[in-house]
């Protein structure tokens, strides 16, 4: 499967507040209409239409300032992954600067009463909330995919469910389950578990307090 990842904006509509509330994601780009079916020339097309649209105002007024036909095309190129590369079951990270959200995607559906200026939220792809992320767990790979500029991103190769499991979280202890083996630590415990009927009090309380470190308790 394929990661991507969405950096949230501050408006009520479109905040990660909202995509979790909600259950979707969405990347503006108010006034293009559907784009399920659109292509990534088409989809530049509607964004040079739009720079240029003065409505039926036909007081004098300023020129607008240029959009550099790289930054045209760097978005033209973000819509055209939110709306046709991503694809169901695909994962997504969504970053608002202070919160990171892991998720599985669904499809692209258009909401026309959300596409506009305000809400700026018309196209979406429902979300599964799968967990929060912490910028101290992650891989430093996975780090520098979030650092990338862009509100919409691809990480570079396709990643299993397993690697990515691995990606955001801590990577495992010398003491840890993964290298020391199931077999063993039930061993272990069953060592502790006898000792807690020792007759020797400092035996019992030794072996309660090492189980329920290893639980997480103390």
């Amino acid at each position: 499967m394929q990661l991507f990842r969405i950096k949230a904006g501050p408006a009520e509509a479109g905040s990660l507040a909202d995509y979790l509330e909600n259950h979707y994601v969405s990347c503006g780009a108010p006034g293009i209409g559907d784009m399920s079916l659109l292509g990534k020339a088409e989809i530049m097309g509607k964004l040079t239409e739009g720079l240029c649209l003065d409505g039926l105002d036909l007081e004098p007024r300023p020129a607008p300032k240029p959009v550099p036909v790289a930054e045209l095309v760097r978005r033209a190129e973000e819509l055209f992954i939110f709306a046709q590369t991503m694809q169901d079951g695909d994962y997504v990270i969504v970053d608002d600067g202070e919160r990171m959200v892991l998720g599985d995607l669904g499809d692209y559906y258009y909401l026309p009463e959300f596409d506009n200026a305000e809400d700026r939220s018309g196209h979406r792809r429902g979300v599964t909330w799968i967990q929060h992320l912490h910028s101290e767990d992650l891989h430093p790979e996975l780090l520098a995919f979030l650092a990338e500029a862009g509100e919409v991103g691809v990480f570079g190769r396709a990643v299993a469910k397993e690697q990515l499991e691995r990606m955001v979280a801590k990577p495992a202890s010398p003491g840890s389950s993964e290298l020391i083996g199931e077999a063993t630590i039930r061993e272990a415990l069953d060592i502790l578990k006898a000792a807690m009927r020792s007759e020797d009090p400092e035996r019992r309380e030794r072996a309660a307090a090492a189980i329920l470190q290893a639980a997480g308790r103390i």
